[in-house]
């Protein structure tokens, strides 16, 4: 694990949030890229999320992300990608690869962690490149 990674890992789920204090699955795709790859991630369209309607939030930020990104299968992904994933209750949970191997995301409970993607192929719905 990339030594500056381990700051982002352990952050509170808080909804609308993107900062050490605390953040939603967005926030943390964003601190991955303000934190670990010195640039900032332009990814809003300066709404909130929530949840009221999930297809809706969904559909918001897949084309929020197909004006900065290219997409991508999930065989394809690597360092940097997000990936939208589908969740128990059909809301699109954000992540960002940490390698080909590795996923940073928000749980609920746990906050923000890692999970390895081969677990999560049968919940991806959509990857993204940056361009």
């Amino acid at each position: 694990m990339k030594p500056d990674l381990n700051k982002l890992i352990g952050i509170p789920f808080k909804l609308n949030k993107r900062d050490f204090s605390g953040c939603d699955c967005r926030g943390i795709v964003c601190l991955y890229y303000e934190q670990i790859k010195n640039k900032a991630f332009p990814f809003s369209d300066g709404k909130r999320i929530f949840f009221r309607n999930p297809k809706n939030d969904i559909n918001r930020i897949v084309s929020v992300l197909t004006q900065i990104a290219v997409p991508i299968r999930f065989e394809e992904l690597n360092e940097g990608d997000v990936v939208i994933l589908k969740t128990k209750k059909n809301i699109g949970a954000l992540g960002v690869c940490i390698n080909n191997r590795q996923l940073l995301h928000m749980d609920r409970v746990v906050g923000s962690c890692l999970t390895k993607i081969r677990y999560l192929k049968n919940l991806f719905l959509y990857g993204f490149r940056l361009k």
